[in-house]
């Protein structure tokens, strides 16, 4: 729920709300965000957005403290609101910016949970900062808290960006609050060779800029990558990173977000999650963020998951479904419901042209309908009819599954009818040698994992 000024100063609540206030909000993701929070805690909360012009701060946050039970604040409020609270949390006050505020006992307390979910991003990934020399590129409002956080943790901190002056500022306002840290302003050329963490807190590469990144080279000992980015949650300075290097790791800002609302719910009302309930929040998000992205960038309403049978195209899509939002459809089911027989029973009737006909028929269906994920047959894509009829609705996936899992998941398969002639083993290396290449000539992007957690995250991050 989005409101105006005006629909804030007769809004009533019914239960314990929260909200966020910024200018503008229409797209912000807070309210789906807490809304799943709330849900894995059972708890009966309600959060709303409020679009809050920069003139109609004080006004806002005194409605709040007689309506809301806690705020979070994004631009331009992070740090006008500061002058307005009773009490501010001295990281907060340091970075001079608070996005989030409680209210207790009649005052009303500001925090700054972006350094929190960033911190809880680098233990997620085992990431150490003391003596590592780090790269911060940027010194906006986001690239301040990351900036902080690593200072404090004892990273041997370099600031870059266009304007060295801003990256100036941001080096004496550090220096000033840890006044024994290493901290430098550099210009992109004196960048020195031997960084081993880089901090992206820019917004370039970012949607719809995907292709811009704020570096074109990488030092040669790059360990880890974050960059706060979240859409898309594979950005072109994550991409250099992984062409540049196999053994760099790399985050997006995804789970910095979902982290950064866990620790508001902490402190408003005390609120405890398990790592188990965070990752699912994560896979959650991601998967509202590929659906969001399937429409808006890709202009597709549906994916289409392709590969070898035995790639794990039914598990993942079932999975993928579920997190997108999205319904489900095997392909091959489809078919044997609307035909009335097994595939089998097919093939030994009629004979692979038959049921491929029938199974075309079927695919320009399945292209038809709207918000599904549809996996599709082993040999689907092998027609160029069957192609041009998913590709007119569906993102294609290939499902770049190893050879050894593909055959492990086929050891107990009876129900194959192109692998029950002859070595089955042998039948399946020769035809996925014959295929692995159609595959990834036809599919918008491939994707490769052995484990289905891991490959339906990947799935999503691909979109």
């Amino acid at each position: 729920m989005v409101l105006t000024m005006e629909d804030f100063r007769t809004f009533e609540p019914v239960r314990d709300t929260f909200a966020l206030f910024g200018w503008p909000v229409e797209h912000t993701m807070s309210p789906t965000l807490h809304g799943m929070l709330f849900s894995l805690l059972e708890k009966d909360a309600d959060y709303i957005a409020v679009a809050v012009p920069e003139d109609g701060l004080a006004e806002a946050l005194k409605l709040a403290a007689q309506k809301l039970c806690g705020i979070n604040l994004t631009i331009p409020h992070k740090k006008a609101v500061i002058p307005l609270l009773d009490e501010v949390d001295k990281g907060a006050l340091d970075l001079g910016a608070v996005n989030t505020v409680a209210f207790r006992d009649g005052r009303a307390i500001g925090y700054n949970t972006d350094i929190l979910g960033f911190a809880e991003s680098l233990k997620k990934d085992g990431i150490k900062l003391r003596g590592k020399k780090t790269l911060l590129l940027g010194y906006g409002g986001a690239a301040a808290g990351m900036g902080y956080h690593c200072v404090r943790e004892g990273a041997h901190l370099y600031i870059t960006g266009r304007n060295l002056e801003k990256a100036g500022l941001l080096r004496a306002h550090l220096q000033s609050c840890f006044p024994a840290a290493k901290i430098e302003a550099v210009s992109r050329r004196r960048i020195p060779k031997d960084i081993q963490i880089i901090v992206n807190g820019t917004p370039l590469g970012m949607t719809p800029h995907e292709e811009k990144k704020p570096l074109y080279f990488l030092p040669h000992k790059v360990e880890y990558l974050f960059d706060a980015i979240y859409n898309p949650p594979v950005t072109a300075l994550m991409k250099l990173t992984h062409s540049r290097s196999r053994h760099a790791v790399t985050r997006d800002g995804t789970f910095m977000l979902v982290m950064q609302g866990v620790h508001a719910e902490k402190i408003w009302f005390g609120a405890q999650f398990t790592d188990i309930q965070t990752t699912t929040i994560l896979r959650r998000v991601y998967g509202m963020m590929a659906a969001k992205r399937l429409h808006e960038v890709h202009g597709k309403r549906n994916i289409a998951l392709c590969g070898f049978m035995g790639a794990g195209k039914t598990t993942a899509g079932r999975k993928l479904a579920r997190m997108c939002g999205m319904e489900f459809y095997d392909a091959d089911v489809y078919l044997e419901e609307r035909a009335g027989k097994a595939i089998s029973e097919i093939f030994a009737e009629q004979g692979e042209e038959a049921f491929r006909r029938l199974e075309t028929d079927c695919l320009r269906e399945l292209a038809a309908k709207k918000n599904c994920v549809i996996a599709l047959g082993g040999g689907a894509v092998l027609r160029p009819e069957n192609v041009e009829a998913i590709k007119s609705s569906s993102y294609l996936i290939h499902l770049d599954t190893p050879l050894g899992r593909i055959i492990k998941n086929l050891s107990y398969s009876t129900s194959r009818p192109l692998l029950e002639k002859g070595d089955k083993n042998a039948e399946i290396r020769k035809l996925y040698h014959a295929r692995k290449d159609i595959y990834r000539s036809v599919a918008d992007t491939s994707v490769r994992s052995v484990k289905i957690s891991t490959l339906v995250e990947s799935i999503m991050k691909s979109i």
